[in-house]
């Protein structure tokens, strides 16, 4: 139990340390006076001052803060040492280099990753068949590779499941068609789904499946290859959060498959007991999507500063305190409102499993 919690602070430290070390070392560089580099809350149990920067490590090792001189919106004039004396130019390589340093951390943690040894998908192969279920005797063999679903083309298991997943939502009584290669051939099968019982954040829902489950290989690769890899597999996470970004967009994908502060708590916490392996390539790509979803143009993440930062820079012209607190109060009710939504899901979503776990 202790190493879990340990395994937990380290990971929300680690990634929240390397993305103020981002904002913080491109202020230095800049000529932005650091007032304050902290890691951790509560009581301190370290604390130096070196230069114009005082560095802080708190007995609550969760997360970290950065103190940039100059961040206050309440006053007209700025010294050049200060966060709003710089150009917005300036403003936006301090804001953006807290997430590119998440998303440089992360590609770094796969390659070790990859020289362990990770297991992954084969390709779009097939592994093994649900009992019970129609591609059990549909003809398919353990080992055909799926290239296309309902003619658009697979290039990994995710696009396999979310196509047909998407396919059998609206068409629950329609077959699906699946073009698979075997050795040099290429077959079509014609496969009715059938309904499947799932629990989505303690929730029983139905969909409609075909019963195919991924075959899977235990990739190693030395280091050289291991740098390549981890690029493909980086390259894959971000096509992976644009395709989830886009599905709940078209609401073919509802929240309530998002985990907040509590969900990922449980996953890390599961991960680390699976092994050290598993638990830096989930660092990793948390890393990777914070770097992403902390670009996102809203008023109190680092992408809705930027935004205002571009309009800023296309006006010539600040725009006024007034106007900024109102833009950030709106912005903090919207976020601390998602937050409760979020984490409400969570721990209903607990309930529910435990609830189920006695029955």
């Amino acid at each position: 139990m202790i190493t879990s919690i340990l395994a937990l602070l380290v990971l929300f430290s680690v990634l929240i340390t390397i993305h103020e070390f981002g904002h913080f070392i491109v202020a230095k560089k800049n000529g932005v006076k650091v007032e304050k580099f902290a890691i951790g809350f509560g009581p301190k149990i370290f604390e130096k001052k070196k230069g114009d920067t005082t560095y802080v490590i708190s007995i609550i090792l969760f997360g970290g803060y950065v103190k940039l001189a100059g961040e206050e919106i309440n006053k007209e004039k700025f010294e050049d040492w200060e966060y709003m004396g710089k150009s917005p130019g300036i403003r936006s390589k301090i804001l953006f280099a807290g997430s590119l340093n998440n998303l440089i951390f992360g590609y770094l943690l796969l390659i070790p990753v990859f020289m362990i040894g990770v297991i992954t998908y084969d390709g779009t192969k097939i592994g093994e068949f649900l009992k019970g279920y129609p591609a059990e005797k549909s003809g398919l063999k353990i080992g055909d590779e799926i290239v296309e679903v309902n003619g658009e083309k697979c290039k990994n298991w995710v696009d396999v499941i979310i196509k047909i997943k998407n396919f059998t939502k609206e068409n629950k009584d329609k077959p699906v068609v699946l073009k698979v290669k075997r050795e040099e051939e290429h077959l079509i099968f014609k496969i009715k789904p059938m309904p499947h019982e799932v629990e989505i954040n303690g929730k029983k829902e139905i969909e409609y499946i075909i019963g195919i489950l991924p075959k899977e290989k235990l990739e190693r690769y030395p280091f050289h290859k291991a740098i390549v890899k981890s690029g493909i597999e980086f390259y894959n996470i971000c096509q992976n959060i644009y395709t989830y970004f886009k599905l709940l967009f078209q609401k073919k994908l509802s929240l309530r498959h998002f985990a907040g502060p509590i969900g990922i708590s449980e996953i890390a916490i599961k991960v680390w007991k699976i092994g050290v392996v598993s638990y830096l390539q989930f660092m990793a790509i948390l890393s990777i999507n914070l770097g992403i979803i902390n670009l996102i143009p809203h008023p109190v993440l680092d992408g809705g500063h930027i935004f205002g930062l571009l309009i800023e820079r296309i006006r010539k012209k600040r725009p006024s305190q007034k106007v900024l607190q109102v833009i950030q109060n709106i912005g903090i009710i919207s976020l601390i409102f998602f937050a409760i939504y979020i984490t409400y899901q969570d721990i209903e979503r607990i309930f529910e499993t435990y609830k189920t776990k006695i029955k």
